[in-house]
């Protein structure tokens, strides 16, 4: 059980700050983990590009630490943007939904997926396990100039909690995605073939329509 060596100051007071995209560009497993090391070693509190100034003087009021700007080498901040799937490039290969840290994912084994819009928290884990690249972050309407507001509270609690239902789901044994035929790896290789050309293809006519 993790305990609070610093007086004051809880993990849960900290947590409370971030977030919750879980996007781990911190370099910690989730936010809860994050809050952990500042509270339990002093890491520096300028490491939560999702998180961006509002929650840099949250986090300073409350710590007392003197960071006044977020760390460049964690990434920049920048509006919260979901992402969408082009579907028909997806080869339904699970990765994105494995990799998704608050089920914003649904699909299963060799069926489409698709990304609930509401529920995605932007962390863009999904798009690097990607093997045909059919992800991308889709920038909402009016959010072209947004300023530096970072997410606002009731995100944060709605990412937290499907966060929550993620970890205790797992620990209980039920991964998602529920468990399904496996595709061999000659019939994957065929299928990311397969996406491949189409997405090729259809360059080629975006260019031919010019």
């Amino acid at each position: 059980m993790f305990v609070d060596p610093t007086p004051g100051i809880t993990v849960d007071s900290v947590d409370a700050c971030l977030p919750q995209t879980q996007c781990m560009r911190c370099e910690f497993a989730s936010c809860l983990a994050y809050a952990q090391a500042i509270v339990g070693q002093n890491v520096a509190i300028n490491r939560c590009p999702p998180g961006g100034s509002q929650t840099l003087a949250l986090l300073g009021a409350l710590t007392k630490q003197a960071c006044s700007k977020l760390d460049p080498a964690f990434g920049v901040y920048r509006p919260a943007k979901p992402v969408e799937i082009d579907e028909t490039l997806c080869i339904g290969c699970t990765l994105c939904i494995k990799a998704c840290p608050v089920d914003a994912i649904v699909g299963s084994a060799r069926t489409m997926h698709t990304v609930v819009t509401a529920e995605c928290s932007g962390c863009d884990l999904c798009i690097p396990v990607c093997p045909v690249d059919c992800i991308k972050t889709v920038l909402p309407k009016g959010t072209a100039h947004a300023a530096d507001k970072g997410i606002c509270e009731s995100k944060s609690k709605q990412y937290r909690a499907r966060f929550a239902s993620r970890q205790k789901r797992q620990s209980a044994g039920m991964n998602t995605p529920q468990p399904q035929p496996l595709l061999t790896e000659q019939a994957t290789r065929r299928l990311e073939i397969a996406a491949s050309v189409a997405r090729i293809q259809g360059k080629r006519v975006r260019r031919s329509k010019r």
